[in-house]
């Protein structure tokens, strides 16, 4: 994670002095404003971000909205915005279908189970059709969480919980996690791409943050009762133009 971090600070560095001494030479014609460059600054680092963390979303929009700022010299005003973000769209949920498969190697936080017990089954990835969330009960110590364009509900319940592994694309999941005993440390991981994840921890644990995000919102709801005795359960991964909500019980 560390070393991640530390390639994307440094590539934002690099594109951002790049950005200001083009801008200062006056090498391109076109005379961008100070709030275009300061937006574009922004915009280069949620891509460099999304790169290095392999988001297809936060790749996509941002070029998206990139390509939005700079339509004029790009010569593309005759496509609107709206277009061009629901261009955006529809190529976040292809490439997320072809790449997500090849990207787990790569993101420990979107391994996940790729059948259910019946559904439909792609080449990709299979689903269960249900009218309502999908709801299951998980009794064992390493957890599995999938939701893609649905609504999913879990209730995780181990006398030794170790990790979660959460990925949730373009849906909801809620995850309860009241009836865990954590004997030393746990990790969850969540990748959270155009959707919502809520997690309820209990009150008691020490929870060590180390989520990512780009362009996404994260918060927390609830009281802490932390005391020396309290485990340590590590919070990581990404939320891309999502939500996260840890909720304390």
């Amino acid at each position: 994670m560390k070393n991640r971090n530390g390639i994307f600070w440094g590539l934002f560095l690099l594109l951002s002095a790049a950005i200001l001494v083009v801008s200062q030479l006056h090498l391109i014609t076109y005379t961008f404003s100070f709030w275009t460059i300061i937006a574009t600054i922004f915009l280069a680092a949620v891509l460099i971000k999304s790169l290095v963390y392999f988001s297809i979303s936060g790749t996509v929009f941002s070029l998206a909205f990139l390509g939005i700022l700079y339509a004029k010299p790009l010569g593309i005003t005759a496509i609107v915005p709206w277009t061009i973000l629901g261009a955006a769209l529809l190529i976040t949920i292809g490439l997320s279908m072809i790449l997500n498969p090849l990207l787990n190697r790569h993101r420990p936080w979107m391994r996940y189970r790729k059948a259910f017990t019946r559904g439909h089954r792609g080449p990709f990835f299979s689903y269960e059709y249900k009218s309502g969330p999908d709801m299951k009960t998980i009794d064992k110590p390493d957890v599995d969480v999938y939701v893609k364009m649905g609504n999913s509900v879990r209730y995780v319940k181990s006398d030794d919980f170790k990790t979660a592994n959460i990925d949730v694309n373009m849906g909801e999941a809620k995850v309860y996690f009241d009836h865990v005993t954590v004997k030393d440390t746990a990790i969850i991981n969540v990748n959270v791409s155009l959707g919502g994840a809520e997690l309820y921890i209990p009150s008691n644990w020490n929870i060590i943050k180390g989520v990512n995000n780009n362009m996404g919102n994260i918060t927390e709801d609830g009281v802490r009762n932390v005391d020396e005795d309290s485990p340590d359960v590590t919070i990581s991964g990404l939320v891309s133009l999502g939500n996260l909500k840890i909720s304390y019980i």
